[in-house]
């Protein structure tokens, strides 16, 4: 094994060059003091995320914390008025004497 990846190197040394896209990654790996692990994950009980699916659900959990609306708005203004003005609509009469439209009609305004 140790051969084969002295191979590679070798030959990953000969084609690299300043354009070479991997040239400045490897540049910055080999000034760098060594490899940082990533930190462990912590679980909201605030024990750490030992085998890969403890990781794989705080990931989640996190995600959906972050992804979902929890939170309700804070403007109560906004809410009472929205809401007024949905019940307002809601209590109107249906119109049957609506003029009658073709595809066309909703079509031309909607490309342009």
């Amino acid at each position: 094994m140790s051969e084969v990846k002295n191979e590679e190197w070798s030959n990953l040394m000969e084609d690299i060059s300043p354009s070479y896209q991997a040239f400045w990654k490897l540049t910055k790996a080999l000034k760098s003091e060594g490899y940082l692990p990533t930190p462990p994950l912590k679980k909201p009980d605030s024990s750490f995320a030992d085998d890969d699916s403890e990781k794989a659900e705080c990931l989640a959990d996190s995600l959906e914390l972050q992804c979902s609306h929890t939170i309700p708005p804070n403007d109560s203004h906004y809410i009472n008025r929205s809401e007024e003005e949905i019940r307002q609509k809601t209590s109107l009469e249906p119109r049957d004497n609506l003029s009658s439209f073709s595809l066309d009609k909703v079509q031309k305004p909607v490309k342009n």
